[in-house]
């Protein structure tokens, strides 16, 4: 199906990027989850570009979860130009880690942020919050593994975005310690998006650099990847 995606303000919104879009891309792979039905949330949901893909898909219910107040008009205006029905979809203005939906999902879905933070290019909007994260660009990997079982119902999956320069080794082996099987959809190369922080270009490859010394990021030059990664829940205690 064609998804048509609009972002009226590229200003307070995010226009869907290439390491968000390959998640969608992986989607359509052999060894992609089933949607059809599900009872599913879009954490960090931006321009909906996930709540529409998943509503498309046949997904029975989507929750759209952002920190951005912004998000919840575009993801709803979204849906009603691809002529998808929005009372299937339900809007959240939340920080993550102060989220309590009262039930649990079948499948999350997220493309976190996962440039480093500084303060020479910090600049505390809807944008930046969806490009940049503290704790060298993991604060909302963390804060998904954190609430991950909160989140998402026994057998239930988790579909990420990780990107190269946010450590993936530690993501896999924090989740595969909770008895989350873990599979690699797809894996996408791309570049640094330095572009976008061209004065501030030194300031960030500095600190990736300083990752990449410690372990926590690999790239080459001014390209990395993407990894398409899947995470199963077990059913139940038993299967850890």
């Amino acid at each position: 199906m064609r998804l048509r995606i609009e972002v009226e303000d590229p200003a307070k919104i995010l226009f869907p990027t290439d390491c968000g879009l390959s998640l969608i891309s992986a989607l359509d792979g052999d060894n992609a989850p089933g949607l059809e039905g599900v009872n599913a949330l879009d954490l960090g949901a931006g321009s909906g570009i996930y709540s529409v893909a998943l509503l498309a898909a046949g997904a029975q219910r989507v929750t759209a979860l952002d920190i951005n107040p912004a998000s919840a008009a575009q993801t709803v205006a979204n849906v009603v130009a691809n002529g998808l029905d929005v009372t299937r979809l339900t809007c959240v203005t939340s920080p993550l880690e102060e989220y309590t939906p009262g039930e649990q999902f079948d499948l999350v879905i997220t493309n976190p942020p996962h440039l480093p933070y500084d303060p020479s290019y910090a600049r505390n909007d809807g944008i930046e919050a969806a490009l940049v994260a503290r704790r060298g660009g993991r604060a909302v990997y963390d804060a998904v593994v954190e609430q991950v079982d909160a989140l998402l119902a026994p057998g239930g999956t988790l579909l990420m975005a990780h990107s190269s320069l946010a450590d993936i080794p530690r993501t896999i082996r924090e989740l595969t310690a909770r008895g989350y099987t873990s599979t690699t959809l797809e894996i996408f190369e791309m570049d640094i998006p330095l572009l976008a922080y061209a004065e501030h270009k030194d300031a960030m490859l500095g600190l990736l650099k300083e990752q990449q010394a410690a372990g926590r990021a690999e790239f080459d030059g001014s390209r990395f990847t993407v990894h398409a990664l899947m995470f199963q829940r077990p059913l139940s205690a038993t299967q850890r």
